[in-house]
């Protein structure tokens, strides 16, 4: 029977413990993020379509980071950029797809050492708005806009110069779920893709970096 109340009574410790340790826990991320460090990026983007002969296409993008640590940032990051790929369906008919891509994604990046060069690598994760414009030679032109969820693992490399930072990092984007579509003109049949692999090149400068 002692043995039973013995243990009724370090249950009841370790219950009132809990709160104590959440309460602990949270002073500790507070005065984090307190002491916190916010970042902006501007930067060019170049982004190209896994997708055979598709071309480079330009953009740009902006984002914020809220450095927890001096080697451990999350933020938000947006990017615009063209997109423009060709494909040919018969020996008479050349699709060709243009419109833009725009991901809206949070961001988590890992810098691996401190000082004036410093190298990184990082997540992105969100959602991707495609804009698409189908051309069938010869048999007009169709538009589609859908959103995509997609990630994003990325390394890149920042160079400190004064108060401003210079970075160049490269991303390979995964998309999730298939818009392949078609139209049918007269009895032909149209088919087009749309490709869930991206490759993003961004170079730019940070302002506020710790």
């Amino acid at each position: 029977m002692l043995f039973f109340h013995s243990l009724i009574r370090l249950y009841m410790k370790s219950t009132a413990l809990v709160p104590r340790l959440l309460l602990f826990v949270l002073f500790i991320l507070s005065a984090q993020l307190a002491n916190a460090q916010i970042a902006y990026t501007l930067h060019g983007t170049a982004a190209v379509a896994n997708y055979p002969y598709a071309p480079l296409k330009p953009g740009f993008g902006a984002g914020a980071k809220l450095f927890i640590t001096s080697y451990f940032a999350v933020g938000i990051a947006a990017k615009y950029t063209a997109l423009g790929y060709k494909h040919k369906q018969s020996s008479s008919s050349i699709i060709t797809n243009t419109g833009s891509l725009i991901p809206i994604t949070t961001t988590a990046d890992l810098y691996l050492a401190k000082g004036p060069v410093r190298p990184y690598m990082g997540l992105e994760a969100g959602a991707y708005f495609h804009s698409l414009k189908t051309d069938v030679e010869g048999n007009g032109s169709y538009r589609a806009t859908y959103t995509k969820l997609g990630t994003a693992p990325k390394l890149g490399i920042s160079f400190k110069v004064n108060k401003l930072s210079l970075f160049a990092e490269g991303s390979y984007q995964f998309l999730f779920g298939s818009t392949n579509g078609s139209v049918t003109d007269q009895t032909v049949k149209f088919r087009w893709q749309t490709p869930n692999q991206y490759w993003f090149f961004n170079a730019g400068v940070s302002f506020g970096m710790p």
